[in-house]
């Protein structure tokens, strides 16, 4: 096997991880997300291995630009997803600013301020 067909085919793996990473972020499948992201870094560093002067650019176009464009849906989604969380956050916090309790005397009192989240760190 070529050079270039071990490239073509480790890009391949990689086109396939990545449809695989746009069903995934859907879904939003978390773990799953993580071992997806493992495998690609091992290929990446695969790839690295490579020299380019053994390789057939030319062969390599196609995919090339199939991968780009799977790779920028997947970051496309990957921003709608955490812009969605940080709304869903920031509605959460407004919603639980105040908070009715009853005090230690068994009376009812609007409390102080309570955070969703404590970033006290």
């Amino acid at each position: 096997m070529s050079k270039t067909e071990q490239v073509l085919a480790k890009m391949t793996e990689l086109k396939n991880l990545l449809i695989e990473e746009r069903a995934v972020l859907i879904q939003n499948d978390g773990e799953r997300l993580l071992e997806l992201i493992s495998t690609k870094e091992e290929i990446m560093l695969t790839l690295t291995d490579f020299d380019e002067s053994e390789i057939e650019l030319d062969q390599l176009s196609s995919i090339t630009g199939e991968i780009k464009e799977l790779q920028e849906t997947n970051l496309m989604l990957t921003e709608q997803s955490m812009s969605f969380t940080e709304q869903l956050i920031s509605s959460i916090q407004n919603n639980v600013t105040k908070k009715n309790t009853y005090s230690k005397t068994g009376t009812f009192e609007k409390s102080g301020q309570t955070a969703f989240l404590d970033q006290s760190l």
